[in-house]
C-alpha cells in the first residue's frame, strides 16, 4: 500500500499543478483588480450625453465615442505637477501595452477650467504628451455633470490679484466602458509598472 502511494504522489503533485497553473491568470487577474486604489463595479452605471469640444473644436461626447473603453482625467493646462505628471505616467503606459489592448482605448483628459483651455491651448499640450490623447473642454456646465456623474471633484483656488487662479481636482483615472457606462475608477499612482498589467485585468474584465 505505502509503495502504490508513493507511486501515486508524482502524479498527485503533477495534476495538482496543472490546476494551479490553469486558475492562475484568473486568480493574478483578480488580484489586480481588487488592490487597494482600484473599484471596478459589477454594472455600468449611465452618464449623460454632455456635448464637448475636442482639441482641435469638434464636437464630441462620451455617447459619440461607444465601441472603445474610456479612460478620463480631470484636470487642466495649468496644472503643476499633478497632470503633467498623470500624462507622462500614460504615456509609457500607452508605449507599452499590447497594440490590441491599446487600440480599444482612449485616453481623454476633461478640463476643469475650460475658461484657460480653449482648444488651440490644449492640442499643442496633449500633442507634447502623445497625440492620440484627447480633450474634453468647452462646456463648463456639462464639466460639472460629467465630474457628479463620475464621482469626480474640483474647485478653484484663488491665489491673489497678480497671480493666476489654481484647480484643486481629484486626481483617480475614470474608467467608461465601451458602452458609455461609467465602471469604476483607478487611484494613484498611476506608473506604467503598476498600470500595465492592471489595464490589462481591467480590459479582460469589461465586456
Amino acid at each position: 500500500m505505502q509503495r502504490w502511494f508513493l507511486l501515486f504522489l508524482p502524479l498527485l503533485a503533477a495534476l495538482s499543478l496543472g490546476i494551479v497553473v490553469a486558475k492562475g491568470p484568473a486568480w493574478q487577474q483578480q488580484a489586480l483588480l481588487q488592490q487597494d486604489g482600484v473599484q471596478i463595479f459589477a454594472r455600468g452605471l449611465p452618464v449623460s450625453d454632455t456635448q464637448f469640444m475636442d482639441q482641435y473644436g469638434q464636437p464630441v461626447s462620451v455617447a459619440q465615442l461607444r465601441g472603445r473603453h474610456l479612460l478620463l482625467f480631470f484636470g487642466y493646462t495649468f496644472c503643476p505637477d499633478i497632470c503633467p505628471t498623470t500624462l507622462m505616467d500614460l504615456n509609457r503606459l500607452w508605449k507599452q501595452l499590447p497594440e490590441a489592448v491599446r487600440a480599444d482605448w482612449q485616453v481623454i483628459m476633461v478640463s476643469v477650467d475650460p475658461q484657460r483651455d480653449t482648444p488651440e491651448s490644449m492640442a499643442p499640450y496633449l500633442r507634447y504628451f502623445n497625440p492620440s490623447f484627447m480633450a474634453f473642454t468647452g462646456n463648463e456646465a456639462g464639466v460639472k455633470v460629467l465630474a457628479a456623474e463620475l464621482n469626480a471633484i474640483y474647485s478653484k483656488v484663488e491665489r491673489g490679484p497678480d497671480q493666476p487662479y489654481l484647480m484643486d481636482h481629484s486626481a483617480n483615472l475614470v474608467i467608461v466602458d465601451r458602452h458609455g457606462s461609467y465602471r469604476g475608477y483607478i487611484a494613484p499612482p498611476h506608473d506604467a509598472a503598476r498600470m500595465l498589467p492592471l489595464l490589462q485585468a481591467v480590459h479582460q474584465a469589461l465586456p
